[in-house]
């Protein structure tokens, strides 16, 4: 696996120190969690290509279908195709209506 977070995932409860002080361990969430909450919603994505003159900047609106830790997959509204986008490429998206936050409800595997 290609991946690795660069710290040592946690989970919930806390340590007890040699001292006998609790240390309360911090949750982490990443961006692929919150968009993993919001599948099925409308979001514009505006993308950039670096080093490409015919597609330098892009948006897509669509519905989002799924997420993977490097990608997204996005139902283009235009096109009725489902697109695939690296997040390396993704600048930011957009949700048409209110998303679905981490806190609703999120239970971590």
């Amino acid at each position: 696996m290609y991946w690795q977070y660069p710290y040592q995932q946690y989970q919930y409860g806390g340590n007890v120190s040699q001292a006998g002080n609790i240390q309360q361990r911090v949750e982490r969430y990443y961006s692929e969690d919150l968009l993993q909450k919001n599948i099925g919603k409308t979001v514009t994505v505006y993308l950039t290509f670096e080093n490409n003159k015919q597609w330098n900047a892009r948006q897509v609106t669509g519905k989002l279908r799924e997420v993977g830790r490097d990608f997204i997959l996005v139902k283009d509204r235009q096109t009725g195709k489902d697109q695939m986008y690296l997040n390396i490429n993704v600048d930011y998206i957009v949700f048409d209506d209110a998303p679905a936050t981490i806190a609703d409800g999120y239970e971590q595997d």
